[in-house]
């Protein structure tokens, strides 16, 4: 990109319009327009900008250009089109983005406005008309982005004082007050419109003084108390003037006197801290009020008041909870008073834990920061607990002494969803930023009020940047919803011709804010939307549209939410549907938490004629689903945007909230829940998906976070004991057979990162044993009721792991178990039998070789599975060895596997190492299985570096054996081949022991022919009973001779057959998968000549010809019926030939299957 032109123009006309034109096609980048006297460029100092007047709105026309496509014949015609579009300038150096695209190009530009003067400087590249050759594709590495951290200077998070920033905005203005009395002036005690018109406003003081104390009753005590006390007022005075406001209160008998106490409590709260505790010191809150005397406006204004912390403070007694909570617990009691005194009762609890919260590293930070939340929702409550935060020395000391560590890192922070602060440190610093943007709010009401726009300009400034940074958006879209400061941003906006930096900075606020659905359920933030008209200076045509779709959509309510959920739409969802769906989800739930709302949704849903809610949720959870799918899959997916991205994240994270919390009081049929859980399933690999593609920094990562738990939270709660799908079904069994049959059926998407995001997703659902027992101590009901049915499907699925989370799952669902079932003997059972099947399968078959190399690396990604369970650093290996010596049908399949292993002549270190873990404890296995250890044991001493391990438990095991169980052919073979595999070997004296005990057994099983042993060549065997000798003590020489005369040698030749190596890896080519995929695909074959096809009509086949020349047979009614030739006949006859404008009948009558009907 490069300089295409620099100009400065001026209109011509009655249009008033200038033309710029470019010698050729040009694809415009960018447009720079400079102030009045700036340089443009550094290499020439002489050339100096002009630009008046210095805000206005330019209208900017592009001659369309096709440009030639690479694969296109044709030239392109040149259209006579202009593309229009509005620049709004407010002054300064802007660029503006233009996005040409890469199919058109420009050769004119037409600019018009009302200007007198224009510089401006174009960037972009020069197109050629020439067709673009085509060129290699070079891979290349995507950019990484790193998000750059907010500058100290306007990062309260970062800050010891939070306030600084705010302060220093609050400088701009000539002879500005104090910041705490602007929050006082605009949050709390709103002065009138004649007071601004004073000379000495904002100075406006209250006299304490002023009337004697006969006057001085609670209205004109409130009265003086709404304008500020001065700050600088001594402590005597406020303890004087408190005391003779006390000595006119006395216990109030009615609702009315109450309420002026409470009001007396709520204006002075957000006054001079000296106030409010002269205030308390004189008075005994607790005693002025009781439960006939408090009504839900008392209840209020009390609560206002116990946001400062010395009222709260002073309320935090049982006598102040007792009242409250008889408010709450008596039925007479209006709903709107319960919720008062909950709300009253909360603040006052909240507040003593927000305290502790700031000084201990354990405290509940989560319930801190969701007063917070509620006090940031309404302007009285802010401003009051602003001035507590900075005025309250105890609080800013408190927060003081929390060092400032890092920048604001929020990830979790929302104010939607359950709120998840984990450290002392994130929750001061998230504290430090509430204050700053409070404050920084505070000075842009102020500047708004006063028309100050330079520093108007610079807070909306810092709004805006905030709303762009994580933890810092969700703080200001929350306090932005105050109404007071909606109002401004209506205001701001309404007055924007000629446009100004503060309204364009308005305008990204407020569409920033309509991309929250929560933040359109705002009354006021809906009438600031609607109001917005033309000319915008950055919100376009488009988001208009969408923006005022939204709030209309919140402003209509109920209805049309569910008018909406039920439209049936076409996907992929677009960025404007999406948003419209989770602004009509916003409002279900709401209308779900308020009296009867449940009711009139349900009633809506009908009006519509839908099938019902969560049907109607799930189709659209469905949907999103298959849309999500779409961006993340093997084909190459469309181009990547992760503004949708983020809106169907969201969009699902919304929807399964929603599902959850209606979950209980809806059941859901069978089919429901599985399409529930196979969409659940599929958002949530979807999310790891994100997780990888984008960046971390970016929203559509954040937003996958976060419904990635909600994908969670909703299938746990599916598996619930009290969710069921149909009579006698449990949800759980529903949830759990789809999940397993699901990770087998993946779509476009990876199979095998499929089935490891299924594995993740039910690895999390399945609970710990330690919360598996009721309170009888009786299994749980995933136990007894639902892992039973779904065994054959718990096995297919951990065909499709790896063994690593094979035994992963396995040893879960064992220590889940405890015996009950027998889950996991019988799982092993199964992996054994899979083995032996391949390799009978390997031996009586002739496989290609790629297949038969896949079978084998199946077989050891079994064994490696069976020995990670009875490896002895597992925990589960004592299990595993007691399983096999204590279950028949375990101890079977497992000498049923060792055999095929031996007679086929695998070996590998799995079989190898498993081996050696099983020789040990074959004394307590079965006979058989035993035996066959033995032989196992044997063909693998002559494998492994140190065979004097293998001695001992082989010659414990053969002392154990009777001889009914003996198999002496393959024996002997072992036992000369393992001698002569050791001959050469010099034994220590253990070992040396257990080859003479081998030995010695050999001649004590009468009627068998272990005496002679094969193998082994008579020079070998002599070495071997040499090296013994030598080895062992002279005591059991007479014994070795005595075994050298009683063992002979068959010298017949011995060739031992081949041995085949277990492949420790795979590895295949492209072209090698696809034969194995195309393994499995029958060869189309040709017809043979001569078959019979079905006629043009598909309706008669042709009998065989010793049918047609069948006997005639008699048939009645209206068909006829030919015999031998008769047809042929008639058809070759002269009239036969005539066009007689009708099908030849092709008709004959004939039965079912070639059979004539009788």
């Amino acid at each position: 990109m490069g300089l295409l032109h620099w100009c400065t123009v001026s209109p011509e006309g009655q249009s008033s319009l200038a033309a710029i034109r470019f010698a050729a096609p040009v694809r415009i980048s960018s447009l720079r327009i400079f102030p009045t006297a700036a340089h443009p460029f550094a290499n020439a100092p002489q050339v100096v900008a002009q630009t008046e007047p210095e805000t206005f709105f330019l209208e900017v026309f592009l001659n369309a250009h096709p440009i030639p496509q690479a694969d296109s014949k044709e030239k392109p015609r040149v259209a006579n089109a202009l593309i229009p579009t509005v620049i709004p300038y407010a002054g300064g150096q802007v660029d503006f983005t233009v996005d040409m695209g890469s199919e058109y190009a420009t050769r004119l530009m037409i600019v018009k406005g009302k200007f007198d003067v224009l510089s401006i400087a174009i960037y972009g590249d020069i197109v050629s008309d020439a067709p673009a050759s085509t060129r290699t594709y070079e891979p290349r590495p995507l950019p990484s982005i790193e998000p750059v951290p907010l500058s100290k200077t306007i990062d309260p998070s970062i800050s010891s004082d939070p306030t600084m920033l705010a302060k220093q905005l609050l400088a701009i203005i000539p002879d500005s007050p104090p910041l705490p009395l602007v929050v006082r002036l605009m949050f709390c005690l709103k002065p009138s419109n004649d007071d601004w018109d004073l000379p000495d406003f904002p100075y406006l003081h209250s006299d304490l003084g002023a009337h004697d104390a006969d006057d001085l009753d609670l209205e004109t005590v409130i009265d003086a108390l709404s304008k500020p006390v001065r700050d600088d007022t001594p402590d005597e005075d406020l303890m004087t003037f408190a005391a003779r406001v006390s000595g006119g209160i006395s216990t109030p008998k009615s609702s009315d006197e109450a309420y002026q106490i409470a009001k007396l409590l709520s204006v002075s709260a957000s006054q001079h801290p000296g106030l409010a505790r002269a205030l308390l010191h004189h008075l005994d809150v607790a005693s002025l009020f009781t439960v006939h005397t408090l009504d839900e406006e008392t209840l209020l204004c009390l609560l206002d008041a116990a946001t400062n912390v010395d009222i709260a403070r002073h309320m935090n007694n049982e006598a102040s909870f007792g009242i409250l909570s008889q408010l709450q617990e008596n039925p007479r009691t209006e709903k709107s008073t319960q919720l008062a005194a909950r709300r009253l009762h909360s603040r006052i609890r909240d507040w003593r834990t927000f305290e502790d919260a700031l000084s201990n590293t354990r405290g509940d930070f989560n319930q801190s920061w969701k007063m917070l939340e509620e006090v940031g929702a309404e302007e009285q409550s802010m401003g009051i607990w602003l001035e507590s935060m900075i005025l309250h020395d105890d609080i800013v000391t408190k927060l003081a002494e929390n060092p400032v560590l890092a920048t604001l890192q929020s990830h979790s922070l929302q104010f939607r969803n359950k709120i998840n602060i984990t450290s002392h440190d994130a929750f001061v610093t998230l504290v430090r930023a509430f204050i700053g943007v409070a404050s920084v709010l505070a000075v842009w009401a102020w500047t708004d009020s006063l028309g100050n726009d330079t520093c108007r300009e610079r807070a909306l400034a810092v709004l805006q940047l905030w709303q762009g940074v994580d933890g810092y958006r969700e703080i200001v879209n929350h306090l932005m919803l105050l109404r007071q400061l909606t109002r401004r941003l209506e205001w701001i906006t309404s007055e924007n011709d000629p446009p100004r930096r503060s309204g364009v900075f308005a305008e990204r606020l407020i569409c920033e804010l309509a991309k929250d659905p929560r933040a359109i359920l705002n009354e006021d933030l809906v009438q600031t939307i609607l109001s917005l008209k033309s000319p915008l200076s950055f919100i376009a045509e488009n988001e208009l549209l969408s923006m005022r779709k939204v709030a209309l959509v919140s402003e209509d309510g109920l209805p049309a939410a569910v008018e909406e959920l039920v439209f049936s739409s076409d996907h992929p969802l677009s960025l404007r549907r999406l948003r419209t769906l989770r602004v009509s989800l916003a409002i279900i739930e709401r209308e779900l938490t308020a009296p009867k709302g449940e009711w009139r949704t349900l009633q809506a849903f009908w009006d519509e004629r839908s099938p019902g809610i969560i049907a109607c949720l799930i189709d659209i959870l469905v949907g999103v689903a298959g849309d999500l799918n779409g961006h993340f899959v093997l084909s190459p997916p469309p181009r990547m945007n992760q503004a949708v991205a983020d809106q169907l994240f969201l969009t699902a994270d919304d929807l399964l909230r929603l599902i959850k919390q209606l979950t209980p009081a809806f059941p859901l049929t069978g089919r429901a829940m599985r399409r529930l859980t196979i969409a659940a399933a599929d958002i949530f690999a979807c999310t790891d998906a994100a997780d990888m593609v984008y960046s971390q920094a970016g929203r559509a990562c954040i937003s996958a976070h976060g419904t990635r738990q909600a994908c969670l939270d909703l299938v746990r709660r599916l598996a619930e004991p009290d969710i069921s799908a149909e009579p006698g079904k449990s949800g759980a069994e529903v949830v759990f057979r789809t999940l397993l049959q699901h990770a087998r059926r993946s779509g476009d998407r990876d199979p095998a990162y499929h089935a490891l995001q299924a594995f993740t997703m039910i690895d999390h659902i399945l609970p710990e044993p330690n919360a598996m027992l009721y309170d009888e101590g009786e299994p749980s009901h995933l136990i007894t009721s639902v892992l039973p049915n779904v065994l054959d499907e718990i096995r297919l699925f951990l065909r499709l792991l790896d063994p690593e989370n094979r035994g992963h799952i396995a040893k879960r669902l064992i220590r889940l178990d405890e015996e009950v079932l027998g889950i996991g003997g019988w799982l092993l059972t199964e992996e054994l039998k899979d083995i032996t099947r391949t390799i009978e399968s390997l031996a009586a078959h002739r496989h290609a070789e790629n297949y038969r190399t896949v079978l084998l690396y199946q077989v050891t990604l079994s064994l490696q599975f069976i020995l990670d369970l009875a490896s002895p650093s597992s925990s589960f290996s004592k299990w595993c060895l007691n399983a096999i010596a204590s279950t028949h049908d375990l101890s079977s399949s497992l000498n049923a596997c060792l055999n095929a292993l031996l007679d086929g002549q695998y070996t590998s270190k799995q079989l190898r190492d498993l081996i050696c873990v099983l020789a040990p404890a074959a004394t307590s296995f079965e006979p058989e299985l035993s035996f066959t250890i033995v032989l196992a044991a044997l063909r693998t001493s002559r494998q492994i570096t140190h065979p004097e391990t293998l001695l001992r438990p082989i010659s414990d095991i053969l002392s154990k054996t009777t001889s009914n169980i003996i198999n002496p052919e393959p024996l002997r073979l072992e036992i000369g081949q393992t001698l002569s595999a050791l001959a050469s070997q010099e034994p220590d004296a253990s070992s040396a022991e257990s080859l003479l005990t081998i030995l010695e057994w050999l001649p004590s099983q009468t009627g068998s022919r272990l005496t002679t042993l094969c193998g082994i060549t008579p020079d070998l065997f002599a070495s071997l009973f040499s090296s013994l000798l030598a080895s062992l003590p002279s005591e059991r020489h007479p014994a070795i001779e005595t075994l050298r005369s009683a063992l002979s040698i068959d010298e017949d030749e011995f060739l031992p057959p081949p041995t085949t190596a277990l492949p420790e890896t795979l590895k295949l080519s492209i072209h090698d998968l696809d034969d194995l995929l195309r393994h499995d695909i029958p060869t189309p074959a040709t017809p043979p000549n001569g078959s019979k096809t079905p006629d043009i009509l598909g309706l008669v086949i042709s009998p065989p010809t010793a049918l047609l020349r069948a006997q005639q047979v008699p048939t009645t009614g209206l068909t006829k019926t030919y015999t031998n030739n008769d047809f042929r006949e008639l058809r070759q006859a002269p009239s036969a030939r005539q066009n007689t404008s009708r099908l030849p009948s092709m008709h004959v009558d004939v039965g079912i299957n070639g059979r004539l009907a009788l």
